[in-house]
């Protein structure tokens, strides 16, 4: 298996990648979501072939200081239980201290066992005493 950022060289791949909303990717629309500043997309791939991919986020806080957003991960069907979210999510953290981020976050719904699960191998820590409340504006 192979991380890796989201590039010209490598969108093909995400023409055949299918997420859990079987979101259908345009290469142009990817190509501009590369040029947007500070988004960054993630593939990982095994065999020549998109099996998960990825994208956040990098924010600027008032102090100067950077956090990562990491907005979206998805493991294709088939590819699930492998370990490919944790080396993806590994490698997103990586590239997030590369940016100079001091901190990667990300949500998800406490009853999606293996998300969690898959973040807690990564190196990531629930604040599961934590009363913070997300709220969804549509």
């Amino acid at each position: 298996m192979k991380c890796e950022l989201l590039a010209e060289h490598n969108l093909a791949l995400m023409l055949d990648f299918v997420d859990d909303e079987n979101t259908k990717y345009d290469e142009a629309v990817l190509k501009a979501f590369l040029n947007e500043k500070n988004a960054y997309g993630y593939i990982a791939e095994e065999n020549g072939k998109a099996v998960g991919f990825a994208y956040g986020y990098v924010l600027n806080e008032p102090d100067g200081q950077k956090v990562y957003y990491l907005h979206a991960i998805d493991i294709m069907e088939g590819w699930q239980n492998q370990g490919y979210g944790t080396e993806l999510v590994r490698f997103i953290h990586e590239h997030s201290k590369a940016l100079g981020c001091r901190k990667m976050f990300l949500l998800t719904h406490k009853h999606n066992v293996s998300a969690c699960r898959c973040y807690g191998k990564a190196g990531g820590i629930s604040d599961a005493a934590s009363d913070d409340i997300v709220f969804v504006f549509r």
